[in-house]
């Protein structure tokens, strides 16, 4: 809109200049004058086309200008948290033992922290780097310094999961969710919005007038959700939503919150491969591009489309065709109902 080539902008500006006078290029006192102020115009013009397209909310705008579009709204960025872990220590002799608070561990290049006991020989390890990375490691711990009589240590299961600071696209998805769905006095919508914005929600369903039973009755509503995931919630996340809306909701209706029921969704195909490409790599290259699917179409479909599983198959590199696709044993798209979200089991390839 604003945006002109800095040649463009000189050569208007020395069209306005008499022709009696000099303004040659590069010799003239008036062409040596002009041409900085052009170019400083042009890029000032250039930003100002920049920042016009900041001021409209879009997944694509950078993080902070998004941020500010947002809080005019009430709505902030989910912040990072930490992942903490179950770990388990015993001495020489293979018993449980106390380790001191705060000791540090490392497995797999990432340090965790002993920050409660939990009963003799377990802690609460919470690790050192913020987001998702902390759920992952499992296995033998190495303490960064030295304990006494520790004969091992061992990180488990985990106990709360480490969320990532939150995405542009989630952010705007739950920005565009509140702008186009009137929210007033407890209504379904409301009851979606104050779901997603707690931290470590990914998306929610919201069935207003249904029971426990999922039974339909008046002044009852049930929040279905999924983790940031978009897997099945965990316990502490859905008791996290079920305190906050019980805090901010009016007073009347009587609320559960559950978490999504994952259906398993198990792939098996023949493809033809071009020649020395790998049958092991386009597999897990599949598998990785089927994940982002069904993370995408989470909640948003009520069916897993084969016709999308095989153009997804096709578009992995190497692969010339394929056949017998099969979803769950069958030869046509998988239902979804209301509270299932599609979990990917296994995945099965041969050569055509």
């Amino acid at each position: 809109m604003f945006e002109v080539k800095e040649e463009d902008l000189l050569k208007e500006m020395l069209d306005k200049i008499p022709n009696d006078l000099d303004k040659r290029e590069g010799s003239s006192l008036i062409y040596n004058a002009l041409a900085p102020a052009a170019q400083e115009i042009a890029r000032l013009k250039s930003d100002m086309d920049r920042f016009l397209e900041y001021t409209f909310a879009s997944p694509n705008i950078p993080d902070e200008y998004l941020d500010k579009r947002c809080i005019e709204h009430g709505i902030e960025r989910k912040k990072a948290t930490y992942a903490i872990k179950l770990g388990i220590f015993y001495d020489t002799e293979e018993n449980l033992m106390d380790i001191p608070l705060k000791s540090r561990f490392s497995i797999d290049k990432t340090i965790y922290v002993a920050i409660e006991r939990i009963e003799k020989g377990k802690y609460k390890m919470q690790c050192e780097s913020l987001g998702s990375k902390g759920n992952y490691p499992s296995g033998i711990l190495l303490p960064i310094e030295y304990i006494e009589d520790l004969g091992k240590g061992i990180l488990g299961e985990t106990i709360l999961d480490g969320v990532d600071i939150e995405r542009n696209e989630s952010l705007f998805n739950r920005l565009m969710v509140k702008l186009r769905t009137p929210s007033t006095s407890g209504n379904k919508y409301d009851y979606l919005n104050w779901a997603l914005s707690v931290n470590g929600v990914g998306d929610a369903k919201v069935f207003p007038e249904t029971n426990l039973k999922g039974e339909h009755e008046n002044g009852c509503v049930k929040v279905v959700m999924v983790d940031s995931n978009k897997h099945k919630a965990s316990s502490k996340l859905i008791e996290d939503v079920y305190q906050y809306i019980e805090k901010v909701r009016p007073i009347g209706a009587t609320v559960s919150v559950v978490s999504a029921i994952e259906k398993t969704i198990d792939i098996t195909s023949n493809i033809n491969l071009v020649k020395g490409y790998n049958l092991g790599v386009a597999q897990q290259e599949f598998v990785n591009s089927l994940e982002e699917y069904l993370k995408g179409i989470s909640f948003k479909t009520d069916y897993i489309s084969i016709a999308r599983i095989g153009e997804i198959l096709l578009n992995i590199k190497g692969v010339l065709d394929y056949s017998d696709l099969q979803i769950n044993n069958t030869i046509s798209n998988v239902k979804l109902a209301d509270e299932e979200i599609a979990s990917l089991g296994n995945v099965s390839l041969g050569v055509m």
